[in-house]
């Protein structure tokens, strides 16, 4: 999945222009409860302006200046930061978890820099919670197996023998070349005990089953 199926389009998106005083976009981070902010020029992307990047400017900035002259004379484009807070549309949702622990926003640009919306930490966050199923009630199980060819379809083979609606499905240790960790979650169901002796029974290990 790429990670712009999940951005906010830059119709509905806060930006900044690279001409605004550091106190209008401020006030712009204050009214709306953001730590960073687009800056946008005739639909180019130029960078993002943070609080960060705003009064670490300031006080590294040589020159003998108050605090309130700095956010009303200098303009957002001496004071952008460039890259940290960008990626390209087509870039997968996953690789986007690394620049997000640092950052709560990510702006979408395409080839020729255009500024087509933005991602932030809680987009992300509410995809992984809809891939373990965390937003509906049922079973979690957690089990392991072999790593062997088929294991993905003998485990389907099994939720369908035994009715199950399966919510959310995760696997782990990719590069474990002998055993794999999965995450099944499902729907509640009087067939759960017999399903899970079935897999006992048919080459997998349940660790641990939890309801939620």
């Amino acid at each position: 999945m790429y990670l712009k199926s999940i951005m906010i389009p830059k119709e509905k998106s806060y930006v900044a222009n690279p001409d605004d005083t550091i106190k209008s976009v401020l006030d712009k981070l204050e009214h709306h409860g953001i730590d960073g902010i687009p800056v946008v020029e005739s639909g180019k992307y130029l960078g993002t302006a943070t609080r960060y990047s705003i009064f670490r400017h300031f006080f590294f900035k040589k020159e003998a200046t108050t605090r309130d002259e700095f956010i009303e004379n200098t303009k957002v484009k001496d004071i952008i930061a460039l890259d940290h807070y960008s990626v390209k549309d087509d870039t997968f949702f996953e690789e986007s978890l690394l620049t997000l622990q640092d950052f709560p926003i990510l702006s979408i640009i395409n080839d020729r820099e255009e500024f087509l919306g933005i991602v932030t930490r809680y987009d992300v966050m509410e995809q992984f919670k809809s891939a373990f199923g965390m937003n509906k009630k049922g079973v979690r199980i957690a089990i392991t197996s072999i790593e062997a060819e088929g294991r993905i379809m003998r485990l389907s083979k099994a939720l369908s023998k035994f009715k199950l609606n399966a919510i959310s499905f995760v696997t782990f240790d990719e590069t474990d070349k002998m055993h794999r960790r999965m995450i099944v979650k499902v729907e509640d169901n009087k067939n759960i005990k017999k399903f899970t002796k079935y897999l006992k029974n048919h080459g997998f290990k349940v660790l641990d089953i939890q309801e939620d």
